[in-house]
Formats: structure tokens, sequence, C-alpha cells
């Protein structure tokens, strides 16, 4: 099982790392990291986790599915995304633009995380 993450405060990765250790113990990789595109090719199962962003998946993720989309085919992915007040359809974004692609979509889960907001003062009361 491959673990492949974006995570901009570091709650996806913890929360990708965590699931995996449930499982084989194996530690994820960054989208950024050069040998992820090797990794996916070796790999039957793919942990894919990134946060949700107004609802949606992260452009950043959204591209890099979109380049190695050869390397979702076949491949049984289970989408982990963490939120803040709401998910929307966050898991469904990706799992509908992978299907295009041959994945097989196992599961999803979308996980609360806390507050990651910074300083946007009218959204600290929500």
């Amino acid at each position: 099982m491959l673990g492949i993450y974006f995570s901009g405060t570091g709650n996806t990765k913890y929360c990708v790392e965590r699931f995996l250790g449930y499982y084989d113990g194996s530690k994820p990789i960054s989208i950024e990291n050069p040998d992820v595109t090797e990794a996916m090719r070796k790999a039957e199962t793919i942990v894919l986790g990134y946060p949700i962003y107004y609802s949606n998946i992260p452009k950043i993720m959204r591209d890099f599915i979109y380049h190695n989309r050869a390397n979702f085919n076949n491949k049984n992915v289970f989408i982990i995304c963490t939120m803040g007040l709401f998910s929307g359809d966050g898991a469904g974004c990706s799992a509908r633009l992978l299907k295009r692609y041959g994945a097989n979509i196992v599961g999803g889960l979308h996980l609360k995380m806390p507050d990651c907001k910074g300083d946007v003062k009218l959204l600290k009361n929500l």
C-alpha cells in the first residue's frame, strides 16, 4: 500500500501516516517527492490524502492526478480528505476524476481537523 499526500500544514500528512500505520507501517510520500511516480507504478493500492479547499480538491492535487493519470489506471484508491468546517464533496471530486482515469475507488474518509484558518477574525467565531 502506498500513501501519497499533499499537506500544507502537516495535518494531512499526519492522517495518512496514521492510516498506513494501522496496516503495514509504511511511510507516505509527498506529491512533491521526485520518486512518487515510480512508487505509483509499483503500487497496487494507493491511499491519496489532501486537504479540502473551499469544498473542492486543491488545484495542485488536481494537476498531480492529471499528470499521473496513467499511473492510476487499474489501481485501488482510498481517499483521505482533511477539512476545517465542512468538506463539501471533497473526496467525491477526486473520486470522479480518478474513475475517468481507470482507478477503482475503494473508499473515502473526511476528517475534521483543528482550526488552521489563521488570522481571519470573521472565521474565528464560527
